[in-house]
């Protein structure tokens, strides 16, 4: 991770509404590597979308720096790598899905020559039903018009891709699609910036996570490293090894592991592990001792933990 270079830099950033009464930026300092899918997670009100509006140019801080590839944000050689998914998107619903891409495609200066099989290729890249691509916008789902928001995003082939909320109003195929592009665009060195409150979808995709509450950022995570902290592991095994010996077989498993057992039924137990070694330890244990597992899961993910360590935990600032 050292080696790459650093894409986008974040220094001292504030920012504040109505005449600084709210603050929510407050002194945020960020380094996103080059090639790098970085996360952004946090309660509502935190300050990520107004942290993006600043990566974009489009909000002007009231003190600090941002810089894209060592120049300002708002230059035109920034903008003509950068796509931008939006939270809440403003579609002209008498435009055809051809028609909004056109436009994009347009804006972004891309080879008209290549524009119509641009879109094209685009459009399938997100799933967009072909027979809804001549369709005007005001006859779309929410689902629907959540691909064409990412595929306006990415039909002029950016570098750097922000996603606010990219996966809103998806079903769960929908959803396992921005994660395959996300990973696509993470293959082909693309810098990517997601805000979403998908903890999973974040934990799959992502190489660092910061979380963000009250405008600060209160933790960055490195997501390539094993889960660290205390958390639950719940083990399940078939049925038919419900003797009085399997009691003894647990706690057995969890002393050599180094792990407790929380508690436990006639075909389940819940240990407390403090780390993806522990727990594949406990398990390893648990098959040696006979026990046919069928089932071993986590039950809080790392950035879960974030959350319920926070001062205040969800509650909005």
């Amino acid at each position: 991770m050292t080696e790459r270079q650093a894409c986008i830099e974040v220094k001292g950033l504030s920012k504040t509404y109505k005449r600084g009464r709210i603050k929510a930026l407050d002194g945020v300092d960020l380094t996103v590597l080059s090639g790098e899918v970085f996360g952004l997670i946090g309660p509502n009100g935190a300050g990520k979308t107004t942290l993006l509006g600043c990566l974009l140019g489009l909000l002007r801080p009231d003190a600090g720096s941002v810089s894209v590839c060592g120049k300002p944000p708002d230059f035109l050689s920034v903008r003509g790598i950068t796509g931008y998914m939006p939270e809440r998107p403003d579609f002209e619903s008498w435009m055809t899905a051809m028609q909004f891409l056109r436009y994009h495609h347009m804006l972004a200066h891309m080879d008209e020559h290549a524009r119509e099989r641009d879109i094209q290729e685009t459009l399938a890249l997100v799933e967009l039903d072909a027979a809804a691509w001549h369709r005007r916008l005001g006859t779309y789902s929410r689902g629907m018009l959540q691909r064409l928001n990412l595929a306006q995003a990415l039909v002029a082939r950016p570098t750097i891709l922000l996603l606010d909320e990219p996966t809103l109003g998806l079903d769960p195929p929908g959803i396992a699609l921005v994660r395959r592009i996300v990973v696509r665009l993470r293959e082909e060195k693309c810098t990517a910036i997601v805000n979403s409150h998908q903890l999973d979808e974040i934990e799959r995709v992502c190489d660092r996570v910061a979380f963000i509450r009250g405008g600060k950022i209160r933790s960055i995570e490195n997501l390539k490293l094993g889960q660290s902290g205390e958390y639950a592991l719940l083990v399940r095994w078939l049925p038919g090894n419900e003797s009085n010996g399997v009691t003894e077989v647990v706690s057995s498993a969890a002393a050599r592991a180094g792990c407790r057992v929380k508690e436990s039924g006639r075909q389940w137990c819940r240990f407390l592990v403090s780390d993806g070694q522990v727990a594949a330890a406990v398990i390893r244990e648990l098959i040696e001792a006979g026990l046919p597992l069928h089932e071993a899961v986590s039950e809080r993910t790392r950035l879960e933990q974030l959350f319920e360590q926070s001062d205040g935990g969800l509650a909005d600032e």
